[in-house]
């Protein structure tokens, strides 16, 4: 109950942001810069994102909010269990075929690219490692896993965060508007967007903004099939990396590297499967789906 009590103010502070931007903000937008507006897809969805990093950096956070905000990303992780059920195993299957192909040869490339480099430009290999994971899968959660497995210090996990969140923010600002000049569909722009972009919350902000299709959510889904296809790579990179480094001398055991893969597992991931298991047998009508897609969009906006 304690704990409970102590997140609530935050919470209420993430709900009224959500509440501002989707009733006042994006339609004052919306009236005064409808270009810039349309350009860049400034929806309620980014809107509340670019709103979020405002008030992280620029606003000094009270200490009674502290511990509802950083319930954001639980927020961010439920709206994504939820994201299953718009899915089917037969629609997965379709997707995830193409996915898999291009997120497998994406991974590899990208974590052993990092690693060379890193070595012609005589980069300390704690700081190589971790940036080589975390641009092969998904940013700050497989930085975060890699970190302790390369004896890499914080200021080096500091610095290889943010790295991965200063390109996505820029690619949050610039995708949408690529995708629309260029002409991308829905499905190639979230299959664009899955892969190119590390981080899992910027991935569905950009997919929201660009949204096409508002019932049915085919950008958000394509993206998000991309997405979480390359973070199932996660124990495999991990796998690697501890060789990577038991090859350089670093202290790595076989027990720390399978205790990172079980630890860091994303475990929400399992609850998306486990929603997209129940529409496909039917257990929702289609009121339900319905009501279950606006609950999906409002935890993106609370937890963004």
């Amino acid at each position: 109950m304690k704990k409970l009590l102590a997140i609530l103010p935050g919470l209420a502070l993430l709900l009224f942001s959500a509440l501002l931007v989707h009733q006042f903000v994006e339609p004052w937008i919306k009236i005064h810069w409808k270009q810039g507006f349309d350009l860049l897809h400034l929806n309620a969805m980014m809107l509340s994102f670019l709103w979020g990093i405002v008030l992280g950096n620029v606003w000094l956070r009270p200490v009674w909010a502290m511990q509802g905000v950083k319930s954001s990303a639980m927020i961010l992780k439920t709206g994504v269990v939820i994201m299953g059920s718009l899915y089917s195993f037969r629609e997965i299957g379709k997707i995830g075929q193409t996915s898999l192909v291009m997120i497998f040869f994406f991974v590899l490339v990208t974590f052993f690219f990092v690693l060379w480099l890193g070595k012609v430009l005589r980069v300390q290999r704690s700081l190589t490692g971790v940036l080589a994971c975390g641009c092969g899968i998904c940013g700050v959660s497989a930085e975060i896993a890699a970190a302790p497995l390369m004896g890499a210090s914080a200021a080096e996990l500091a610095y290889c965060i943010g790295v991965t969140l200063g390109f996505g923010l820029v690619e949050v600002v610039t995708y949408p508007a690529i995708g629309t000049l260029i002409g991308l569909s829905s499905y190639q722009f979230g299959g664009w967007a899955g892969t190119g972009i590390l981080n899992s919350a910027q991935v569905l902000a950009v997919a929201l903004a660009f949204e096409k299709d508002s019932q049915g959510l085919s950008t958000v889904k394509v993206s998000e099939i991309f997405n979480i296809t390359r973070v199932l790579f996660l124990p495999l990179l991990i796998l690697i990396l501890a060789f990577y480094a038991s090859s350089h001398k670093e202290r790595v055991s076989r027990t720390d590297s399978r205790k990172l893969v079980v630890e860091k597992f994303p475990v929400f991931i399992l609850g998306f499967l486990g929603m997209t298991a129940l529409t496909s047998v039917g257990a929702f009508n289609a009121g339900q789906l319905a009501s279950l897609r606006s609950l999906m969009l409002w935890c993106f906006s609370v937890g963004l």
